[in-house]
């Protein structure tokens, strides 16, 4: 009986003590080394890039104890049916290749967040930035790497779940991205992929 519960205690506390492993992470990181970037854009690509290979880990390990950065947006996310839309999904999805760098889809990133920050513009309509046959999300008002990639895979209010869409999609391997001041939104972050 003792052996019966110690073996119960483990495999509960295996369970909970889930986390990931250097090798995930640094699979998952796959922008670490280019210097342009920052350490949020980084980050962001990284969070995105570890729900696309690893769906069903993610959902245990960052999904169910994701903690939103401020009162506002946890008391949004609150019973957010888009939080559960997304466990379904990614537990239902197969694992997949992450994102890797491309200075092309940077330069439209770059550009657009630049262009959208000091606008204050907020949306997908380019005005003095080339546009060009990519998938592109936008995220406002995210600080770290980690919530602006839980505010596109999460999608909250967004019926056509576009953003979850573009950074789950199997069809899209490359990525460029930009994160930059806003003056209505403090921070925008553009990523531009295909």
């Amino acid at each position: 009986m003792k052996l019966l519960t110690a073996l119960l205690l483990f495999i509960s506390f295996t369970n909970f003590a889930q986390t990931w492993t250097k090798e995930e992470l640094a699979k998952a990181n796959t922008l670490a080394k280019i210097a342009d970037l920052t350490e949020v854009e980084k980050e962001a690509v990284m969070y995105i890039n570890l729900a696309r290979m690893y769906p069903k880990k993610f959902v245990e390990i960052e999904v169910k104890k994701y903690e939103p950065p401020s009162d506002a947006y946890v008391k949004l996310l609150e019973d957010s049916p888009y939080i559960e839309s997304l466990i379904d999904e990614l537990n239902e999805l197969e694992p997949m290749a992450p994102f890797v760098y491309d200075e092309t889809l940077q330069e439209f990133a770059s550009c657009f967040a630049a262009e959208q920050g000091a606008s204050g513009y907020m949306g997908h309509k380019r005005k003095k930035c080339e546009a060009g046959n990519y998938a592109e999300c936008c995220a406002y008002d995210m600080a770290t790497g980690k919530h602006i990639a839980f505010q596109l895979l999460i999608d909250h209010g967004v019926p056509s779940l576009g953003h979850r869409i573009n950074c789950l999609n199997s069809d899209y391997s490359k990525i460029g991205i930009s994160v930059a001041d806003h003056i209505k939104a403090n921070v925008c972050a553009v990523l531009d992929m295909y």
